[in-house]
């Protein structure tokens, strides 16, 4: 049954309203302090896995363009000792796909933090590029994927059709080459 008496209603209101805020402000300082408590204990539990673990800072050194010459995403980089190879897909298909386009090798130069462009001798091997525009010819969804190394291989997995499942691997014995496995 209602009130008949509107200034009271008023009040009534008024109490929740507060009471609602004073809950609010009360779970709120709780919240803070068990963030607080659980920054504590992450400080120090990290401080204690740089005691046993040894910790070695990252940062920033520099940022470095690789400039292309087709319209294309990056997909993947791999270091070989001085030499990154960079892998892209190419977004437009106006000529059939040459090594070049999805493949770069750059040198970096660690004085000036900045990368120079190398041959592609390095994955040029004649099986494998033999490989590469069959599999670009012929399976016309092609996208590279990644590079993995195992062991003294380097592996490209490419997607040849539409589905994720549909995928090729091609190596060589490449890493022999740059004398980092020896």
């Amino acid at each position: 049954m209602a009130t008949a008496n509107p200034e009271i209603e008023l009040e009534e209101k008024t109490e929740g309203v507060t009471l609602e805020g004073g809950t609010y402000e009360i779970i709120r300082k709780r919240l803070e302090t068990q963030a607080e408590t659980l920054r504590l204990r992450l400080h120090k539990l990290n401080e204690a896995r740089k005691e046993v673990f040894g910790a070695i800072e990252s940062k920033l050194i520099a940022t470095n363009r690789i400039a292309t010459e087709n319209n294309c995403s990056p997909q993947d980089m791999v270091a070989l000792g001085p030499l990154f190879i960079f892998g892209y897909n190419v977004q437009v298909r106006l000529k059939s796909i040459e090594l070049a386009d999805v493949f770069s090798v750059f040198r970096y130069d660690s004085q000036d933090h900045s990368f120079h462009t190398a041959p592609l001798d390095l994955i040029a091997h004649e099986k494998f590029v033999q490989d590469f525009l069959e599999m670009y010819k012929f399976y016309k969804d092609t996208v590279f994927l990644k590079f993995a190394v195992l062991g003294p291989h380097l592996y490209m997995v490419f997607q040849v059709g539409k589905r994720l499942r549909t995928l090729r691997f091609l190596n060589g014995p490449l890493l022999a080459k740059t004398g980092i496995y020896q």
